[in-house]
Formats: C-alpha cells, structure tokens, sequence
C-alpha cells in the first residue's frame, strides 16, 4: 500500500488502498483456489480435495459404497474449510452422466435428474470412486507430485494430480471467478488420446493437423454441433461459438426428440413446448408427452392433421432450448495463472505434466528398486555363511549389536544388515534362494529401463504414451453428439404460425387495444361494452390477425401493434394497454389509427401536424421497423408541442389547418414537403399566441368546431379561400367582445357523422352532425346545446390494405384515398316492380358488347350475409367494395368512410330518378351507439334486391362546354353499382338465373382483364343511360 502514513504507532491507509488490496487478494483466491479448473488435471480445488479423501478413504470402484455425509465431513475436517452444501453439490455433479462426460464418482441413490430434480441429502446417498477416476489418481503415493499441508498443517494434500489421460479437454469444466469465467465443452475420450498421442510424436503438428483425430466435443446428452467454423476458433484461440440442437424424429408426423444440448433442463423444455402449445394454436400441437424412462429419453410432440411439420419443429428450435448456442471459453490455471488457451497449449500443457510426473515415478521407482537390489545381493551372500551369521547374532547383545557385528565381520552394508536380522531363518530355503536370484535378474532389468527413460526423452514419450494407449483400450467409448459443418439458418414466415381470422378491433384514446371475436359483435350492449373510466374509443374496425396496426400519439411516437399479438378480450374487459406490445415512453394520447397488411407501399404517406404549427409527410415504407418493442420517433418535437392530427395523404388538392384562436388556412397539399422520421417538418401556419388545434385534407368534406363555451359552427371546405403556406389564416367566426370564444376541438367531417362526447360522470352522449346547419364562413356561432363536456372525438381510422404495394400496379380507384369501412347503400325493391321496356332494351344491348368483347361475367353472385352488431346489421349490398373481401364491422363508435358523401349524392340521384320503378333507396349509417341498435325486418334479410333502370336527372350543359368534368375516382361508386347490376342479377328469389342464347360466358381457362371489363361496361352504360356524371356528383367544382 502505497498511501501508508505512520502516526503514534499506528500506520494509516486509504479506503482506496485497503479495497485494492483486500480485493486483489480475494480475487487471486477465488481465481487459483475455488473457480477455475488446473491446466493439468482439469479439477477444481474443491474437486481434487474429494478425489483424494475418498482416495485416502479406499473408495476404488471395487470398494463397498460410503455414505456420502462421511466423506463429506473427511473433506471439509482435513482439506476444504468451507461449507457442506458446497461440497455436495460438487460432488453430486461429478456422478451425474449427463453433466460430466466421464462420471469420477460413482453414486448410489438419488444424484438428481436431467429434469433438474435436486439430488437426495448425504445422509441417503453413499458414494466411491469410479474405475476411471482411478487413473487420475494412479502413482499418487510415488511421490510424483508435490504435497502441501492443508489449512491447518495437520496433514498434508497434493497440489495436483497425476492423471493418466487428459482430464480438462475430456470432461470440460465450468466456472466464474473475480473478472474471470470458463467454460471449456466435453469431448471424446478416444479422440482427445489420439490427438494427445499425435502431439506427442509431432510436437510441430499444426492445428488442421490435430483436427484429423479430433472433430469437436462431444456432449453426454449427444445432440447435433453446427458450426466447425466455430471449433476451428475456438481450437486455435480458445474462444468460438457452435450450436448444439436436439435430435428430432418424425414419427407419424408427430415430432419425436430423443436428445437435447448440453445441460438444458427437460422438465423446462417441455414445460416451454406445452406453453407454446396454449400461445401459439396456429402451430396446431396437438398434445406433449414426456415419454422418458430407463431405456432413454424421448419427448413426443403429438401434432394435428393440419399441422405443417417442417414450420413445428422450425418453430420450436427456435423459440425453445431444442437448440441452444453454446460459446467456448477456454480458460484454466497455468502455471499458477489464468490463461485463455487453445487446443495445442491445452495438450503441451498436459504433456509437459506427465513428462514430469513420469520422472518423479522412475526416480522414485529406481531408488526402490535399488535398495531392494541392495537387499537381495545381501540376502544371497548370506546363504553361504549361514551358520556364522546366526552364531554372530545369538552371541549378540541385542539387534543393533547384531546388525554391527555383521557389518563389521562380513562387510555387509547397513541396510542389508538391518534384512539379515529381521529376515526369518525358513527364507534362506535353496528354494528362496532362487527366487532370490530371480528377483535380483528383474531388479537389474528394471533398474537398467528406468535409467533409460530417465536419461532419454524418447523413452519418457514412449512412457506416456503407452499409459494413454491403455486407458483407451479399457474405456471405449463411441461418440455421441453428431457434428455438422455449417449452422442452419431458421427463417420462419409469422403467419405460417398465426391462425388467420378476422376479429374486430377497438382502439381508445388513452391506448387501450382491444380485439373481439366478430361473435361478439352481435351480443354488445350499452351496458356491457366496458371501457376505461372516462376513456373514449378512438377507433374501431376489422382487421385479420395477420394486419398491423400502426398508431401515432401526442408525443410523436409511433408504435406498430401486430394484430395477433392483441389479446381476444371479453365484452366487459377494458382490454390491454399498448405497454403491453410496445412500450411507449410516457402516458400518450392515441391520435391516428392506420391499418396496413404491408409498408411496402411507396406511393403513399402520413400527415403529421403538430400544435405548435410543424407539418409534414412521411412515406409509410419509412415507419417498417423490425424493432416493435418500443415506441419510435415520427416527428421531432420541441418540449412543449405535441401531434394534434395526423391523416392519410389523399388526392385532395388542398390541405386545411384550423387554430384554437379561430383562424384557417387552406393551401395545396403539393406545399408540404415528405420528410423522414426523425425531422421537424415545416411551418404550416402563423401562428401568435396561438396553436392549432386540428388539420386534414379535403374540398367536399365540411369543417365543425366547438368552442370552450360549447358553442358550435359547421361551414363547408369549399367555401375557404385557397392561400399559400405559412399566413395566419382567415377568421372562422366574428369575435364577440361580451364573450371570448376559442375552439377546443375541431373536425373535418363528412355529412353523416356522430360526435362522442364524454361527460365528466363518464356517460358518453352520441350527437349527430346532421343536426348543425351548414353556415357562411361570415356566420355566427350557434350553442349546440350540451353542456358539461370533457372530450369530444369522431372515431375514425385509416385502412391502407386496399392500397397497392410497390409490386401492384394501379387501378381505377383512388389509390391515396382514404380506404375506411364504405357507407352502404341498401335499396328496397317490391317484388313485382316489372323492369321498363328502355330497361329491358339496355340489357339485351349489354349482353350483345358482353359477347362481342368475350368478358366474363360472376356466375354465380354472393349474397352478403345479415351480420347483427352493435351498430346496424349488415347492409345487403355495397357501393364500394372492400379489395380484401373481408367485412367490415359496425360497431357503436365506428364512422362512416372518406366516400360515404359520394355515396349519399349517388343514393339522393337514384332516389330522384327512378320514381317510375317505385324504388326507394336507404343511406345506411354505420356509427350508430349500442342504445341505438336498429332491428331489421326478416324481409330485408331474406330479399336483397337489385337495382334497375338508373336514370339520372338530365341536366343542360353549359354554354360552349362540349365534354363535361368528370372525376372517374368519385364517379367510380356509380360504375361498380353498374357492374354489380350486370354481374350480379339477383331475382327476387335470391336465384341466379341461367344465361341465354347469345349471352357470354367464359371458358375455365381463358383469363379474364377484369379492370378492362369493368372499364368498356361503365362506358357503354354512360352512353346508353347518358349518364351526366358531373350531374350526379354533386359539388364537383372546377379544382
């Protein structure tokens, strides 16, 4: 200690000091004395000190069994003064076969399980020494290693041992000391002898060289090694990483392991295969069995018919330890110091070892049998002298007289004097006088061989490496784990493991999701459906299990949610929180809900606007990521702004952003730049002393604001001027000086909406927008009339599945639209409504360009089913119909679709133009709350009817307007309505009637441009129904 300071006697040090060094010393304890193994032996302290008191105790193999408590108390009484438990456990892991590849000790009882079971206390279990563990023994008391005394100088203890075969590389070794830790595989007794032998006789072998009798560990549990790259590392610096995985069967279709990795726990394995079973019913397991016993291990995994084999067992390595990464770290003591080794140091190690312990032997071995040689010479001289010896010795005092008198009167040494007089008269025998020659011819022989070995190296290695070539042949031993050459790459596609459904999704404003059978939907009720207190549903739609959901929050985080991965609740759950899936940083606001199927959709963006005037777009390929863990960044925010709204990019010409001080500004949408994530945007209005309080795209679509003193104003986007990015904005509403009004929340609505506003006693109260008026931008606010309000939303979300992808080329539909659920139109026919003779001529003209153009028609059309829910049962046919075929729910808060004002005029046109035909036609709404449930008759359920002669209005054109504005992406719910009509010709019956002469019918393998059909359909209806178009879509103004 460097700081030491001497003051009255006394020496001073730093805490710094006193820690360095009292932890310097701990740790070269517990580096050299506790966990780390020798270089030489292979054996922990711990280990060594039980193989040598059960050594001092003669438990061989061929011994009776000792009770385990006994040798326990021997170790810890003369050699290790720690605690029992410690000690039993090390020598509980030396007898387990499935943890050490050669057991040293030989338990009798319960030493514990492969399925982790605790081993019976030392006071049941008794224990010796197995046959092998003699070999690291051997030669012990011939002095070939050094003994030190133990903790208390009472007796003594050898510092190694001598072992016959190399221990570390055979049964491997795993510890963690003070900045240290190893972790060294087992390996095949035959094949670590041969390349030891191979060392020997080619000391400059290089490491492929070794590698020819050596292929790698070998695991008592067996299993399969992928990676020789990674025993090649690890051979050659002492670091590398294999993987080792089960050996799986198939049986039957079923999936049979009869061999795990190294010491991975059965009964966890098979617990984790059963909990996959439950999580994961796309996998269709069908049952787990533990089929274990005597003969072997076997675990059964029993799939069903429409299992898929091949994704099960993907499935399973890698979610489960059927197939783990095991990571060489070879790490030992070498000469007294810890050493990152490779294979060739670990075998010179060892050589240099028996090198030494081969020479105490012969030294100790020669000495002996010189002195017996001395003995024995002696023994013969005095057989010819017999009768003096004895004379000499009965005239002696006592034996020490004896002995020098012989030494004197026959010059016999001291030593041969000392065998003369303790030998027995009967041994001097012509007899024993033979064997006493014999004996003397051997001693001479063996004294000659010793001094051999002694004297030249080569005898030495000769020594060492018949002693291995011994313990070879008498433990044979196959190998058992299977070594592969490169490491399989498990690459599973997540829907072949998801069951595929479709479910009704519900997503809240303080991020609670919650997914219901669509089963479900039918049983809601008022009552029933729970939320969160003074919580509001944000969003609700169906989706598929294979969907994500992406949703953008207050703080400018995003989080994409995987449909599968949410739940099934109940009606009266609250359902889970988006912590659950993905973790967002802080309490956030859901502000936008975006399905997808895929992000590969280039061609489409995501509005974000912020409350402190920030805009921008951003690609939807821009929010993949692989990572869903945890909430992203989408926009950058400054410390006190937050996302107000965010939208998908239309086609819309113009862009509308309103603030809480009354003001708007409508500009292009071409203003706002696409940006990437991690970007502020650009300034989207002027804002002083102000902040925005909504934004969204539109031109047909109206704008609603409620003010902080619920005072409210409905006005039409089209009626605000066109300006340009960033300028204050236009005034939505003359100030009233008596009273200060600021906008608290704001819209952009289609005509049939429904706000939900909650009450601060949790009640939610549905008001239609229906019942504002539609106001000048110059007119006063009106009071709407409901007091006490604490939130107002319009539920809503945004459906990208029906947008192509990069890999799907464009359609007629609006491919930047805003895909929600489609407002429906019903229309209720009487039976016998006899089609006009105009109509009937249209159709036989139709079926005339059908057959002249070869387009097949649908054969056989679907009826829509009658779905109950919440909100509305389902409408018998659409105008829109959604690209995935899948139905979209109605739920009490879910609203109508971007087109339901398209679909309105459409309805209001045909309502007014087929009068004669006695048709009356039904906006239906799909936002609806469950106190609104509307029951339909059993006759609209059972009688979809179809719809005939449509006949627009005729209006004049213009003056000098030869063609008039049409925009096919609005005129598109017309033509499919027209298609249906062609397509589907439903008699009153529900009967699909079968195609007269004349009329085209496709053949099976023809293939069919359904869009170039649907195209040259709506266009010779146009021109037979002279179809103004720019008529029927109202409010289509020159943009």
């Amino acid at each position: 200690m460097s700081n030491q300071k001497q003051t009255d006697n006394e020496l001073v040090y730093t805490l710094n000091d006193i820690m360095d060094d009292r932890f310097a010393r701990y740790a070269k304890y517990i580096i050299q004395e506790r966990a780390l193994p020798d270089v030489r032996d292979g054996l922990k302290p711990v280990q060594r000190r039980i193989l040598f008191a059960m050594n001092e105790l003669r438990l061989t193999f061929n011994s009776s069994y000792k009770k385990s408590a006994r040798i326990v108390g021997e170790v810890i009484g003369k050699y290790h003064p720690h605690g029992d438990t410690s000690v039993y456990d090390a020598m509980v892991r030396l007898s387990q076969s499935w943890k050490v590849r050669y057991p040293l000790i030989d338990m009798h009882g319960n030493n514990g399980s492969i399925d982790g079971d605790h081993a019976a206390a030392m006071r049941y279990t008794e224990t010796r020494l197995s046959e092998i563990a003699g070999f690291l023994l051997q030669d012990l008391d011939k002095e070939t290693v050094l003994f030190a005394p133990n903790f208390d100088d009472s007796e003594t203890e050898p510092t190694i041992l001598p072992a016959m075969f190399p221990n570390l590389l055979i049964n491997g070794a795993t510890g963690i000391a003070a900045g240290y830790a190893t972790n060294i595989p087992p390996h095949n007794l035959q094949e670590v002898i041969n390349v030891t032998i191979h060392r020997i006789k080619n000391p400059d072998s290089k490491l492929n060289e070794l590698t020819k009798y050596i292929k790698g560990p070998d695991f008592p549990t067996g299993g399969i090694i992928q990676g020789k790259t990674g025993i090649l590392d690890a051979y050659r610096t002492g670091r590398g990483k294999i993987i080792i995985r089960s050996k799986i069967e198939n049986e039957d279709n079923n999936i049979v392991i009869t061999e795990i990795p190294y010491e991975v726990v059965k009964q966890d394995l098979v617990k984790k295969i059963d909990d996959i079973k439950y999580n994961e019913p796309g996998l269709n397991i069908k049952e787990v069995r533990d089929e274990t016993d005597r003969t072997g291990l076997r675990i059964v995994v029993e799939l069903s018919k429409q299992a898929n084999y091949d994704t099960v067992r993907k499935y399973l390595l890698k979610n489960t330890n059927l197939q783990v990464s095991y990571n060489f770290n070879v790490v030992a003591i070498a000469n007294k110091q810890p050493k990152l080794l490779g294979l060739k140091e670990l075998i010179d190690y060892y050589i240099a070892h028996q090198k030494e312990v081969i020479t105490n032997r012969s030294k100790f071995e020669l000495a002996k049998a010189q002195k017996r040689e001395e003995i024995v010479e002696g023994l013969i001289k005095a057989v010819s002298i017999l009768d003096e010896i004895i004379a000499i010795i009965r005239h002696s005092k006592d034996r020490t007289d004896a002995i020098n008198n012989l030494c004197t009167k026959f010059k016999f040494t001291q030593v041969q004097a000392e065998a003369i007089v303790q030998l027995r008269l009967y041994r001097l025998t012509s007899t024993d006088i033979l064997q006493l020659q014999k004996e003397q011819q051997e001693l001479a022989n063996l004294i000659k061989n010793l001094q051999v070995i002694l004297a030249q190296e080569e005898k030495l290695l000769a020594v060492i490496v018949e002693q291995l070539e011994l313990i070879k042949n008498k433990f044979p031993s196959p190998r058992k784990s299977v070594i592969e050459n490169d490491i399989e790459l498990i690459e599973i596609e997540k829907t072949e493991t998801i069951i595929e459904k479709d479910v009704n999704i519900w997503v809240s404003r303080d991020g609670y999701l919650k997914s219901l059978d669509n089963s479900q939907i039918a049983k809601i009720t008022a009552n029933e459906f729970n939320r969160k207190p003074l919580d509001l549903w944000v969003a609700n739609f169906s989706a598929n299990t294979l969907d994500k959901i992406l949703l953008i929050t207050s703080k400018g985080n995003y989080v994409i949610i995987p449909v599968y991965k949410i739940k099934m609740s109940k009606i009266k759950d609250i359902g889970e929180h988006v912590n659950t899936i993905s973790e967002l940083p802080g309490e956030e606001k859901i502000i936008a809900s975006y399905l997808l199927d895929s992000f590969n959709k280039p061609n489409v963006a995501i509005m974000i606007a912020t409350k402190n005037g920030m805009i921008k777009k951003v690609s939807v390929p821009d929010f993949e990521a692989t990572r869903i863990s945890k909430a992203i960044k989408a926009i950058n925010l400054k410390a006190d702004d937050e996302v107000v709204a965010s939208q998908l990019v239309k086609d819309e010409q113009y862009v509308s952003i309103f603030t809480k001080n009354g003001f708007v500004v409508k500009y292009k949408q071409q203003e706002i730049p696409s940006l990437g994530l991690r970007t502020s945007g650009v300034k989207s209005i002027n804002l002083k002393e102000d902040e925005v309080v909504g934004a969204g795209y539109g031109q047909k679509e109206n704008l609603i604001f409620i003010t902080d003193q619920n005072m409210v104003k409905k006005i039409a986007l089209k009626e605000l001027p066109v300006s340009t990015r960033p300028i204050k904005g236009t005034r939505l509403f003359k100030l009233n000086k008596k009273l200060d009004q600021l906008i608290k929340w704001g819209f952009i609505i289609n005509k049939k909406e429904t706000l939900n506003i909650l009450h601060p006693n949790d009640k939610i109260e549905m008001f239609n927008v229906d019942k504002i008026a539609l106001q000048e931008l110059d007119a006063p606010l009106e009071t709407l009339g409901i007091e006490n309000i604490d939130e107002i939303t319009i539920p809503k979300y945004y459906n990208l599945k029906e947008l192509p992808t990069s890999e799907t080329p464009p359609t007629n539909d609006n491919s930047n639209s805003v895909a929600k659920d489609p407002a429906v139109i019903k229309v209720i026919k009487k039976p016998n409504a006899a089609p006009t003779r105009k109509g009937a001529a249209k159709s036989t003209k139709i079926k005339a360009k059908q057959q002249k153009q070869k387009l097949s028609a649908k054969s056989k059309p679907q009826e829509a089913p009658v779905i109950s829910s919440s909100a509305v049962q389902q409408p018998v046919e659409k105008i829109a119909i959604s690209k995935t075929g899948t139905t979209q729910s109605n739920s009490p808060t879910s609203q109508p679709s971007e087109n339901s004002e398209i679909n309105t005029d459409v309805s209001k046109s045909l309502s007014t133009n087929n009068k004669t035909s006695k048709e009356s036609t039904k906006v239906m709404k799909p936002t609806q709350s469950p106190e609104l449930i509307n029951k339909k008759s059993l006759a609209e359920k059972k009688n979809p009817t179809e719809v005939k002669n449509i006949k627009p209005e005729q209006q004049p054109n213009n003056a000098g307007s030869s063609t008039p504005k049409v925009d096919i992406r609005q005129a598109k719910t017309t033509v499919e309505l027209l298609i249906e009509q062609k397509q589907q010709k439903v008699s009153s019956g529900g009967s699909t009637p079968e195609m007269t002469t004349g009329e085209f019918q496709a053949q099976p393998n023809e293939k069919v441009d359904k869009n170039k059909f649907k195209h040259d359909l709506a266009v010779e209806e146009t021109k037979e129904l002279q179809i103004n178009i720019n008529d029927i879509l109202k409010n289509n103004d020159d943009q």
